[in-house]
């Protein structure tokens, strides 16, 4: 029997695809609804996501999926800028760099032309080494500082050439991006996980504990012939007994951040602050926009009712707002200075505000700090011997995106169906 923990994107992605080739298994979620941070959370009319969540799609097969599971979902052409000294700078910024002040401009293309030809070893290096001094003075650098709450110098940066548009130079108009586009069910992310979860039997339940082919959960016990988890792995390992010696021998430990969702239904739309340099027309319309500068606690602030107005009661709007963490979960009053911090750039009006919508993600981003790759290696090894296979952004501990985490299930469960 195989044994499924968690009932997210990528665990439901393993069960849809056994389930395809009527084989048995068993997928265990601990909430009361699956989908994990892929869910619809309905609140006063409005719906929200435990922030953007948007699928990215390379692949025909991922495409013609997610057209099956929702016939009506939408491809959308991403809108999203940069909101950096009071200027609305498009996305990405190392093509956009006509949109700076004089002055930037001007560093930009200095500091590009004599980037460093040496092979970048971590983080810092990597921003510098592609895009030049400035552009990571005036945004890499403070941007990724609060998205990532570590420090760059010992963060890997083998995961971003995925994920960064790289540009030689800085006025092409096209770089190529993972992310240019997406597809968006109408009513919220959750219809694609609803479907994909449909006619799934999920059982419901906390993971006590994990022994030798036993799960524990709910007061039951389930044996297991193969093991496939994407619950968050520090979380696993609390419950699963893993060797000691791993961690004495492997220098090195799992290192995340968190992140904080504070999301705000309005009434009427919003615009921006008229003193704000808007070179875009559509800037208005953004489904997101990244925040570099200190002043701000947030990082990201994005509307859903840009992205499908159904989203939202007529009439009305909605904003997300990300602010990353470590160790210390914001206190009540960040909701306060949001608030204004948005009034004072004209996105809102506080008597407007019609309803506000928290929520906490412990685990939002694996950091692939240096060392970090010895204990996870260890890790698997060490998991493989019990048949255990880990999965997932969390589970797996890698920063991925949905498509991937289709495609992992996919690729596990015809691993399973092999044996």
């Amino acid at each position: 029997m195989t044994v499924i923990l968690g009932a997210g994107i990528t665990g439901l992605s393993v069960a849809y695809h056994l389930k395809k080739k009527n084989k048995d298994f068993i997928i265990i979620e601990k909430e009361n609804v699956p989908g994990g941070l892929c869910r619809n959370v309905d609140t006063d009319g409005y719906i929200f996501n435990y922030t953007g969540h948007f699928l990215h799609c390379r692949t025909e097969y991922v495409r013609n999926l997610a057209k099956k599971l929702v016939p009506e979902i939408k491809k959308v052409k991403r809108n999203s800028f940069i909101y950096l000294d009071k200027r609305i700078v498009p996305y990405p910024i190392q093509s956009n760099i006509k949109y700076l002040s004089f002055k930037s401009r001007i560093k930009s293309l200095i500091s590009c032309f004599f980037r460093t030809d040496e092979e970048p070893e971590n983080l810092e290096e990597w921003f510098n080494h592609n895009f030049g001094r400035e552009l990571y003075r005036i945004f890499f650098s403070p941007y990724n500082q609060k998205l990532w709450n570590y420090p760059l110098k010992k963060i890997s940066p083998d995961f971003l050439s995925s994920y960064v548009p790289k540009e030689s130079s800085p006025y092409a108009e096209k770089v190529g991006e993972y992310n240019a586009e997406f597809f968006y069910p109408e009513k919220g992310i959750g219809e694609l996980i609803s479907s994909l979860a449909e006619n799934i039997e999920i059982s419901h339940g906390e993971i006590k504990r994990i022994d030798e082919n036993y799960v524990y959960f709910g007061g039951e016990r389930v044996k297991y012939e193969n093991l496939i988890s994407t619950i968050p792995l520090p979380g696993f390992l609390k419950i699963f007994d893993v060797d000691k010696n791993i961690y004495k021998t492997n220098k090195g430990r799992l290192i995340w951040n968190s992140v904080f969702c504070i999301n705000i239904g309005l009434k009427g739309s919003f615009s921006f602050d008229t003193s704000i340099k808007k070179l875009d027309k559509n800037s208005s319309k953004f489904h997101w926009l990244y925040f570099p500068e200190k002043k701000y606690p947030f990082y990201r602030v994005g509307s859903l009712s840009n992205v499908s107005p159904l989203m939202v009661p007529r009439n009305h709007s909605s904003l997300w707002v990300e602010v990353s963490y470590g160790k210390n979960k914001p206190e009540k009053s960040i909701v306060d200075t949001v608030v204004k911090n948005l009034e004072s750039i004209g996105l809102l009006k506080e008597n407007l505000i019609d309803c506000i919508c928290l929520l906490d993600i412990p685990y939002a981003y694996p950091i692939y700090n240096m060392d970090g790759d010895k204990i996870l290696n260890a890790i698997k090894f060490f998991l493989d011997k019990y048949d255990i296979t880990l999965a997932g952004r969390f589970g797996g501990w890698k920063y991925s995106y949905m498509e991937e985490s289709i495609l992992e299930g996919k690729k596990i469960a015809e691993e399973l169906c092999r044996q």
